[in-house]
């Protein structure tokens, strides 16, 4: 197939390696010169800044994927399905870490659209082309997450390509994968900016050495993702998450009482948080 990848940083790039591995013809667009020469050197040939050139370029595309923040989804969608043949012709998906609001506003203003809403659990710290990598979501998980009206074939076509990346897939409503993303994502990255805030205290104490390791490594290495792209995050699925800080408020409220009592029940703690960890896990 042609496919035009609008946004190739981490994962954008990452997809269109893994694609252009299996045969595909791959087609994409970046805000700066800076990306494009970098995918122009990983071998990429049509590769464009001008967005007119990429309306042009997507005219005999099979499928448009959004490599996109999900703020600026919106106005691609607006400007991509204003052409009628397009409308009609390409299979679009998004990749964006929270879906609902998305998915609203395709099912609002393009209810017969060929959408079908995608989010890879995969990324690194790293953002950008050139930490792009073909095998990065082999064995990760893709969510799919169909408008209620949407085309079968359309939903089978897109589940196969990420499949053909060596991703395992799972069809999931929207507005329950954002509250489970809250849970399992959104907040921890909140929460490990806020542990990585608290840790200012001793930070100014000058220690002739670092204090941290592998526990402080771990629990904020989310916090040195990119701050632009969480607030879009953020916004989007801002009930959920609110919820989940709340309910974290309230339980560390609740520890820290026990704690201060000395009457906490940390080996009790640790061995539900550990059951409860391994069924998330799967382990």
């Amino acid at each position: 197939m042609k496919i035009f990848i609008w946004g190739m940083g981490l994962i954008g790039a990452s997809l269109a390696q893994a694609l252009r591995a299996k045969g595909h013809e791959i087609r994409g667009a970046v805000r700066s010169a800076q990306s494009r020469d970098l995918l122009l050197a990983q071998g990429f040939t049509a590769i464009t800044t001008d967005e007119n050139e990429a309306l042009a370029m997507l005219k005999d595309c099979d499928m448009l994927a959004l490599g996109l923040n999900v703020g600026d989804c919106y106005r691609i969608l607006d400007t991509v399905l204003a052409d009628q043949a397009l409308y009609n012709r390409l299979i679009v998906f998004d990749m964006c870490s929270t879906k609902a609001e998305l998915l609203r506003y395709v099912e609002a203003n393009y209810r017969t659209a060929r959408f079908i809403g995608t989010h890879p659990m995969a990324g690194k710290e790293k953002q950008g082309p050139a930490a792009a990598e073909a095998s990065l979501f082999e064995n990760s998980v893709v969510f799919l997450t169909p408008p209620q009206e949407h085309n079968a074939n359309d939903l089978k076509t897109v589940e196969t390509l990420w499949q053909s990346t060596g991703a395992r897939t799972c069809t999931i409503d929207a507005a329950q994968h954002d509250e489970v993303m809250a849970y399992v994502s959104h907040g921890l990255h909140l929460a490990a900016c806020v542990i990585a805030e608290l840790s200012d205290k001793v930070a100014a104490a000058h220690l002739p050495v670092s204090a941290a390791a592998g526990s402080y490594r771990d629990m904020t290495r989310v916090a040195t993702s990119s701050g632009e792209m969480w607030q879009g995050i953020t916004n989007s699925n801002r009930e959920n998450i609110a919820d989940w800080l709340v309910s974290y408020a309230e339980r560390l409220k609740s520890l820290a009482n026990e704690v201060r009592a000395g009457n906490a029940d940390i080996a009790g703690l640790f061995s539900e948080a550990q059951r409860i960890r391994n069924e998330i896990m799967r382990t």
